[in-house]
């Protein structure tokens, strides 16, 4: 047997021993990352210093400078008419997606009960006008380092806000794992 004919069958005979061995070869890998809950706080992104944050990267877990960063899920910004929003990247400037925008979605459930993030209706080139206690779904951008094509979900209650600072308060709680939706503390299994 030629050695390159070798190799291609022992290569073949370990990637079927590998998959057999997965169980469910459709099943996602382990979740690596654990959940967890962050209080954080965001500047808005006009009439504030530009060293401090006024983006947030899901995939992250934090906010950050505009001025440092090329790509971010959202900003905080306060309108004229004295509004709290928050804005996609969608609603800044052409993504060129028709889909897997990063985007918000407003629930009636309390944060603590929330366990599973929804996966369709985001809103993803709006404003979303915020206010004190208000919790959201949030779905980041689609992630490079997720060979699965998919965004990452959190969900966020917004705390409240600091007009003299120009600044907003809130939690989150984001699953930086792929393929996964859970938002549960500890180690995600959905």
């Amino acid at each position: 047997m030629r050695p390159t004919v070798f190799r291609s069958a022992v290569l073949l005979l370990l990637g079927a021993l590998a998959w057999a061995g997965c169980g469910d070869p459709l099943s996602l890998l382990p979740a690596v990352f654990e959940n967890r809950v962050d209080t954080l706080a965001m500047y808005a992104a006009s009439g504030t210093s530009v060293g401090l944050p006024s983006g947030f990267l899901i995939a992250q877990r934090v906010p950050v400078r505009l001025d440092q960063v090329n790509n971010f899920d959202f900003i905080y910004d306060i309108t004229p008419a004295g509004e709290h929003v928050f804005l996609p990247i969608a609603a800044l400037v052409a993504t060129g997606r028709t889909t897997g925008n990063p985007g918000f979605q407003l629930t009636a459930d309390d944060f603590d009960s929330i366990t599973v993030a929804l996966q369709q209706g985001y809103v993803s080139a709006d404003t979303v006008r915020l206010s004190a206690g208000q919790v959201y779904f949030a779905r980041s951008a689609v992630d490079p380092s997720c060979g699965l094509g998919i965004p990452y979900y959190a969900k966020l209650e917004v705390i409240g806000f600091d007009d003299s600072a120009r600044k907003v308060a809130f939690r989150i709680l984001a699953n930086i794992n792929c393929g996964y939706r859970g938002l549960e503390v500890g180690l995600p299994k959905k």
